[in-house]
Parts: C-alpha cells; sequence; structure tokens
C-alpha cells in the first residue's frame, strides 16, 4: 500500500515538472515555427535612378567604290566584315586575255571547290543532340520547381475556386436586380400600375388618387351639363324647337361648306401664266380656268375667291338670325331662365374640374415619367455592373481552370515524372558519347583526305601567280579606311562602268548608337551627358548623348536618344547603355525586397514589438506607400512614417501583414 502511494506521489512531481518546463519554453518552441525576418531601419539619403537600354552601333558615314572603266576582276582581295586601310587592295583586274591563266584560275577553282567540300563534310555537328540534352536538363528543372509549388498550387485553386464562387453569387444578385427594373418598365408601358409591387405603386398611388378622383368630378359635372341641356331642348313648344334647331345646323353646315371650299382655293393657290385654256366646272364661283398645271389664273381665283367670300358673309348674317328665333323659342319654354342659370353654373364648374383634370393629369403622368428615367437610369447602370461582372467570372473561372490544372498532379505523380525525365537524359547522354567515339576514326581518315585537297589548292595558286607574273597587273585599292560591308561583283565577273563594286563603312568618321526610351526618362537627361556602357569587355569605349528625338513610330510615349560613340567598337555591334539621372535626396529609402504590391497598391512591412509575459512578441504590420525613385537595390518611398521604422527585407516564409515573426539573431 505505501509502495503504491509513493509511486503516485512521484508520477504528481514529473508531471509538474514537465508543465512548468513547457510553460516556461513555450515560448522559443513557438518563435521556431515562425517566419523568420530581416529588417533594418528605413533612412534617408540621396538616391539617382539609372535609365538603360541598348542599340546598335553604325558607322556615321560610308562610301562607295565605283569603277572607273569595265574591267574583268581577276580576284577578291576582301570579304564582308574585313577592316580594310587607306591604299589597300580590294580588286584586281585582267590586264590580256592569256588562256594558261585562264587554265590555271579554273584549276585553281576547281581544287578550293574540292577542298571546300572537303571542310563541309569533314567533322561532325552534334548541335542537334546538345540541344536535345539541354531541353531535357531544364524541363528537369522545371519539374523540380513544380514538385516545390505543389502545396501551393493546391491552396491557388482553393482561393481561385472561391473567387469564382464569389463573382457568381454577384452575377446571379445583378440579373435579379435588373430583371426587377425590366418588370417595372414592361409594367410602365402596359400601365399595369398594380404589378409595380408595394413600394413603386405608393409612389404613384397618390396621384392615381386625384386623378381618379378628378375624372369622376368631371365626368359626374359633364353629366349634370347635358341633362340641363336636355332640359331646355324639351321645354315649350318642342317641334318649333326642333325645326328651327335643325334649321340652325343645316345653315351651320352650309357655312362649314363654304369655309372648306375658301379653304381648298387657298391652298391650291393661282399661277400668273397667261396661256390658259377654259374648263367647264361646278359648284359654287361658275367656271373656272386653269393653266397647264391645273390652277386657275389669277383673276379667276380672285372672283371665285370673293363670290365664296360674299357667300360666307350672308350665311353667317342668316346664322345670326336663325339662332336669335330659335333662343326666342327656348326662352317661351317653362323653368328656361332657372335651368339655364343651373347649365351657366355648371358650365364654369365644368371648366374648373376640367383644369383640375387636366392638373391631376399631369401630375400623373409627371409621376410615371419620373420613375420610368428612375428605372431606366438604374436598370442601365445594373446592366454595366452585371457586363463588368461577367467579365470579372470569365477571367476567374480561366484563372480557376489553369490552377485546377496545376493542382490536379501528386506530389507521388511529379517524383515520377522527374524520375522518367531523368532516365530519358541518362540514355541521351550515353547515346551521344558512344556516338562521339565512333566518329573519331572517321574524322582521321577525313583529316589525311583534307590535308592533300589543301596541298592541291597551294599547288593551283602557285599556277595562276606565275602566270599572272607574266601579265601586267591592275588593282583597285581602298582609297578611305574602314569595314567592307557589302561586294556586288566576284572573280571573273565583268564590272561595268559607274558601276559600284563593294561599300566601305567609314569607322575613321565615328559611330553612332540609337536607344529607345520612354518620355519621362527623356525629362531626365540632356545632350552632353556620358552614358556608361555595360558588360564591355573589348577595349575601351566611351557614348555621349548628342540629341533628343520623337520615335516616329510610337511618338505619344517615346524619344530616341542619339549616342555619339568613340573607342574599340564595331559596326553592327550590341551595346548595353546605362545613365544616371542627378542625385536627388529623400527623408525615406528603403531596400527594393522589401516594397511588396496587391491590388490594394505598394506597401512594406514594419516590425512592431509587443510586451507579453513570455517576453516581446515581434508583428508585421503594413504601412502603404508611394514610391518615388529607384535604383538597382533601393527605393525612395512615401507614407505613414514616423521615422525609426523596421522594415523588413527577407523573410523565410511568405508573411501577411498582422502575422507574428521573429527577427534573424
Amino acid at each position: 500500500m505505501n509502495k503504491k502511494r509513493e509511486w503516485v506521489k512521484n508520477a504528481a512531481i514529473i508531471f509538474l515538472i514537465i508543465m512548468l518546463l513547457l510553460t516556461f519554453f513555450s515560448n522559443t518552441i513557438m518563435n521556431y515555427s515562425l517566419p523568420e525576418v530581416s529588417a533594418q531601419y528605413v533612412s534617408s539619403g540621396t538616391l539617382s535612378e539609372q535609365i538603360r537600354g541598348s542599340g546598335t552601333v553604325e558607322a556615321n558615314q560610308t562610301y562607295e567604290v565605283k569603277m572607273d572603266e569595265t574591267r574583268t576582276i581577276s580576284a577578291v582581295e576582301v570579304k564582308v566584315g574585313d577592316e580594310v586601310k587607306k591604299d589597300d587592295v580590294l580588286f584586281r583586274l585582267e590586264d590580256s586575255e592569256s588562256a594558261e591563266l585562264d587554265a590555271a584560275e579554273k584549276n585553281l577553282r576547281s581544287a578550293q571547290k574540292a577542298y571546300n567540300e572537303a571542310l563541309l563534310t569533314a567533322g561532325f555537328d552534334y548541335s542537334a543532340e546538345e540541344l536535345d540534352i539541354q531541353i531535357q536538363e531544364e524541363n528537369i528543372e522545371k519539374l523540380k520547381d513544380e514538385l516545390k509549388n505543389i502545396s501551393e498550387y493546391q491552396k491557388a485553386y482553393e482561393k481561385a475556386k472561391a473567387k469564382t464562387e464569389k463573382i457568381e453569387e454577384e452575377v446571379k444578385a445583378l440579373e435579379k436586380e435588373n430583371k426587377e427594373y425590366s418588370d417595372i418598365l414592361a409594367a410602365i408601358a402596359a400601365e399595369d400600375y398594380t404589378s409595380l409591387g408595394t413600394a413603386n405603386y405608393n409612389k404613384i398611388k397618390s396621384a392615381k388618387t386625384r386623378l381618379d378622383n378628378a375624372e369622376k368630378q368631371k365626368t359626374d359635372c359633364e353629366a349634370r351639363v347635358k341633362e340641363y341641356e336636355d332640359e331646355i331642348a324639351a321645354g315649350g313648344d318642342q317641334s318649333a324647337i326642333t325645326a328651327k334647331r335643325r334649321e340652325v345646323e343645316e345653315k351651320q353646315n352650309e357655312i362649314n361648306d363654304i369655309q372648306s371650299k375658301i379653304f381648298k382655293l387657298e391652298s391650291d393657290g393661282y399661277s400668273e401664266n397667261v396661256n390658259v385654256e377654259e374648263n367647264e366646272t361646278e359648284g359654287e364661283g361658275g367656271s373656272a380656268f386653269a393653266d397647264n398645271s391645273g390652277k386657275l389664273s389669277y383673276s379667276e381665283y380672285k372672283s371665285q375667291h370673293s363670290a365664296l367670300e360674299e357667300s360666307l358673309t350672308k350665311a353667317n348674317r342668316e346664322l345670326v338670325y336663325l339662332q336669335e328665333d330659335y333662343s326666342v323659342l327656348l326662352s317661351q319654354s317653362s323653368n328656361y331662365s332657372l335651368t339655364v342659370q343651373k347649365l351657366n353654373a355648371e358650365k364654369q364648374l365644368l371648366d374648373k374640374l376640367t383644369k383640375s383634370y387636366d392638373n391631376a393629369k399631369k401630375n400623373f403622368d409627371d409621376a410615371i415619367a419620373s420613375m420610368k428615367q428612375g428605372a431606366n437610369k438604374s436598370s442601365g447602370d445594373v446592366s454595366d455592373k452585371l457586363d463588368d461582372a461577367k467579365e470579372r467570372l470569365e477571367d476567374a473561372q480561366a484563372e480557376e481552370a489553369e490552377a485546377k490544372e496545376k493542382a490536379s498532379v501528386s506530389e507521388d505523380e511529379q517524383q515520377d515524372k522527374i524520375k522518367e525525365a531523368e532516365n530519358n537524359l541518362k540514355k541521351a547522354r550515353i547515346a551521344l558519347s558512344k556516338q562521339k567515339s565512333d566518329d573519331a576514326l572517321s574524322a582521321s581518315r577525313d583529316a589525311l583526305n583534307i590535308g592533300e585537297l589543301a596541298a592541291a589548292v597551294d599547288d593551283a595558286e602557285a599556277e595562276v601567280e606565275k602566270y599572272k607574273s607574266k601579265s601586267v597587273g591592275a588593282e583597285i585599292k581602298a582609297k578611305v579606311g574602314g569595314m567592307i560591308t557589302a561586294l556586288s561583283v566576284v572573280a571573273g565577273e565583268d564590272a561595268e562602268m559607274g558601276s559600284t563594286i563593294a561599300t566601305i563603312e567609314m569607322t575613321e568618321k565615328g559611330y553612332t548608337l540609337e536607344m529607345p526610351v520612354t518620355i519621362e526618362q527623356s525629362r531626365k537627361v540632356k545632350v552632353g551627358d556620358e552614358a556608361e556602357i555595360q558588360y564591355f569587355w573589348y577595349g575601351d569605349a566611351k557614348a555621349v548623348l548628342d540629341s533628343i528625338s520623337p520615335d516616329k513610330t510610337n511618338p505619344a510615349q517615346t524619344k530616341i536618344l542619339k549616342f555619339s560613340i568613340t573607342g574599340d567598337v564595331t559596326p553592327g555591334q550590341n551595346l548595353q547603355l546605362a545613365m544616371g539621372s542627378k542625385g536627388q535626396r529623400y527623408d525615406y529609402i528603403v531596400p527594393n525586397s522589401s516594397v511588396r504590391e496587391d491590388s490594394n497598391g505598394k506597401f512594406v512591412l514594419v516590425v512592431t514589438a509587443k510586451s507579453s509575459p513570455l517576453g516581446n512578441r515581434y508583428i508585421a504590420e503594413r504601412v502603404d506607400v508611394d514610391v518615388l525613385a529607384s535604383d538597382d537595390t533601393q527605393s525612395a518611398v512615401s507614407g505613414g512614417f514616423l521615422g525609426g521604422e523596421f522594415i523588413i527585407s527577407t523573410s523565410t516564409k511568405p508573411i501577411e501583414p498582422g502575422m507574428q515573426v521573429r527577427l534573424v539573431e
């Protein structure tokens, strides 16, 4: 029993010791799992930006070698790319026709041809096999790099998938909102206002109610006016009143008919053409005269118009008499005066109600127009957002598909691909080594044959020189020094007088180089500035800016810097140039590696210390910045700095703002 208690006591002591150790070293254990970062304090100082570019060296001037007379070229002493000096022999000319010389030259050409063909067939080209091996090595490196990133590919796929789903939800919401506005416009077009929905219908409900009330009051008043008019018409001797009313109406119709004729006569007009033909026409105004265009002469037009106006005046006078008689008959009916008063009152009321109705109708129409205008604008805005969301959805889907493809390969499958590629590389190397070994013996036999052909060429050249020494020598020499850039004749060819047979770039005239830069970069240099020639190990050379001119191919964005080049350069040589602007002092300078960028812009991560019971903890916090200038290693920035910030430059793991980090010891 005592042994059991002793065991329990020892176990409790051991457990407490372990817990104390874990508590004491928890901060150290946790720190080893955190990203390790290198950081340095933000500094101030002077920074110079570098403008870099490249261009091809060109000679300033060329010289053309021309023939003074028509001659036969016997030999060309130079080839394209050769450097020549003044008075160097370029071409040799034939002075006489020599059968022996022709035969010797023919023999020489044959020997040279045989020798050149032997050179072309001698030796072995392994460039294709070596290129294949190089490509296989590069592919293996790519496969290994992808193996390291497989876990990151899976994370990227999940992130891309979530982004696609989010945008899909946005598209659905916009499509629903767009349909709501389309339904509003359709309901307005169909005048089905109850289908607008409660919120929209309430906006026009009061205007619709006022319109309905005004319309009802107007309709009721119109009914009362009709009732009083009927009552007046029914009073007195109804048959006499009816007969007299019919006479009034007939006379009114007669007046209308005359007015129509006057309107037609005035619409048709008249013609001042004196060559008219008489035509008989029926109706008011008697006969009419028409010219060959179908219009009345002015005299006939005036005559008919006067007759119609006279008839209209007479008819109006008769209508007044009839209306007076009709009024007398109506006044004789019982209650006539009272009814007339009521009728006049109702007509006055009707005028007011009509105006009220018109106002209510305008208010209602304005409310509908405003709602329609708002729906159209909102629908357009939503449509633009929907189009933008669909474009972003397409991009997100493409990004998701690409990420999915990368994430579809497991680490084991990638290892298998690497092993297979490494085996194929070993086979290719073994095959190339065997091929080179087999070709070594054949190369020895080819060397003996080439030696014999070279001796034959030497013998043929000696034979030609022997016969040439017997003729008067003629030759064309260089008048300037420079590089041969073009040859237009070969040995044995006739050269016409005045023809150009060679072109020489005059290197003593100097060289130029053109380099395109942005307009902003061109503002940072001036004519006379010297540029640094980089990666130049061929001697001494110097580049000085001669001019700054617009780039004819892209004048809105680019300018051309033209440099004067001196020193050990050759035409066609490509040079890398760098120019530094004058240094400027900046308050905040950080390493280029510390400047990061995401969708919200550029920023740096600052280490801040927070106290805890177990010691200081270091947190990476984001500070947004603008990059003012940069060189190869540093950038000048502006942002929310207070001074003395500790800027993170590198880290062993990817870090995000707010993450806890540990500093390099």
